[in-house]
């Protein structure tokens, strides 16, 4: 049987970290407040890196704190106090980036692990072996890679733990040390303060006879077709390795990791779902399984792509014309709040009609649900879920009993 490797999810908060681990997640990464990438979609306390450590080793299951920013110096005096919090709490790793701070982790807390980020931009085996000769455990490896010299790092670096990204948002700037949203902005994204600006839409003049003469060009204007809305130049699709996931295995990589700590709980379950059906199906011989493509194209996405793992044309790989091609067909219309005699209970978050395709989400699967039984909260009979702030009760099919916390009902698009 071909080895499994770790299925790496984000963690936002609490309710990802245990939905990602029910999911089927092997291991999660939170980010410490005020020294981690994505400090829009943290939502731990130090409370919550307690409670989900803890809830992650019950299950055998492993968390890794993220302390990836690139600070300055005047922030330095500080992290000696965030990391020796951390530390006392016993994650299975630092994710870091900056060496002076990866120094200072060496240091203090010599027996907590340190996986070197993408941030830190690994490219060749030489790099690698620098940073095995440092103590680094594991080497998360930049997205600038090509399946090819992937493969090569691992065949020079045997003995070391190598990780990739294979789903999710790419940054323009590839492993994420981007200069966009401080320079329109003025918020750094090095130190977790992106305000996705190359998500943003453009609209291009055309060049001037000055420009065309300090470029030496005169002539050659930049073509760039472009609707009402103007165009997304630096907006790429979002990755998905789903294809090439076999042979990734094939290479022996330790660890796949999904991106999204700012996305929603369903997003992270899903992913992690999809994900480890598709490793237990390749471990196991076969393929890639059908539900996992399901999964992926269901949810809301900038269309997919390969990313540099593979060779591809620009125009595949980025979306010029629109910021989110790929509503989905899954849209999370309530949150199952209990199940009782035979009834789901639910907090209604988008509107649904009785006669809408519904369904269950779970870790096990997915359950229809007859939209006909929905009765409102004072148990009539009632066609439609107006939206958020209502409540609804419907028929749980016969013999189900999973935890209501950890299930979402879905709509389902045609």
């Amino acid at each position: 049987m071909m080895k499994k490797p770790e299925i790496l999810a984000p963690a936002g908060s609490l309710e990802h970290l245990k939905l990602a681990a029910v999911y089927g997640a092997d291991a999660v990464y939170g980010g410490v407040p005020r020294w981690s990438l994505r400090v829009r979609g943290n939502g731990f306390t130090p409370d919550d890196f307690a409670k989900g450590i803890e809830f992650m080793h019950q299950r055998g299951k492993k968390f890794f704190a993220v302390l990836n920013i690139i600070p300055h110096v005047r922030r330095i005096q500080a992290f000696d106090k965030a990391l020796t919090e951390v530390a006392a709490l016993k994650p299975d790793a630092f994710i870091m980036a900056d060496p002076g701070l990866i120094m200072q982790a060496r240091e203090r807390c010599p027996e907590i692990p340190i996986h070197l980020s993408v941030q830190a931009n690994t490219v060749n085996a030489g790099t690698v072996k620098f940073w095995q000769q440092a103590g680094i455990k594991r080497c998360i490896l930049a997205r600038e890679l090509t399946l090819s010299e992937i493969a090569m790092i691992r065949e020079e670096c045997p003995d070391m733990e190598l990780e990739i990204f294979v789903h999710g948002a790419l940054c323009i700037a590839v492993s994420g040390r981007c200069l966009i949203s401080g320079l329109l902005a003025r918020r750094d994204a090095n130190v977790g303060a992106c305000t996705n600006s190359c998500r943003w839409g453009y609209k291009v003049k055309s060049l001037t006879a000055e420009i065309e003469e300090y470029q030496n060009r005169p002539g050659e204007l930049m073509q760039l077709e472009e609707d009402e809305h103007g165009s997304y130049l630096f907006n790429s699709k979002d990755l998905c390795a789903l294809p090439l996931l076999p042979k990734i295995m094939a290479m022996g990589i330790d660890s796949i990791k999904i991106e999204g700590r700012s996305r929603s709980p369903f997003y992270c379950s899903a992913v992690s779902r999809a994900y480890r059906l598709a490793v237990d199906s390749i471990a196991a011989g076969g393929t890639v399984p059908q539900e996992s493509y399901d999964i992926v194209n269901s949810i809301p996405s900038r269309a997919y792509t390969t990313g540099l793992l593979e060779v591809h044309r620009p125009d595949e790989t980025q979306d010029y014309a629109t910021n989110c091609p790929n509503p989905g067909r899954y849209l999370v219309v309530g949150a199952v709040e209990r199940l009782e005699n035979g009834r789901l209970f639910i907090r209604v978050k988008n509107k649904f009609a009785a006669e809408d395709k519904l369904a269950l989400f779970t870790a096990q699967g997915m359950v229809y649900l007859d939209g006909r039984s929905m009765l409102d909260k004072e148990g009539q009979p009632c066609d439609l879920a107006p939206g958020d702030g209502y409540y609804v009760s419907l028929a749980a099919p016969a013999g189900f009993n999973a935890n209501p916390a950890e299930i979402f009902l879905l709509k389902i698009k045609d």
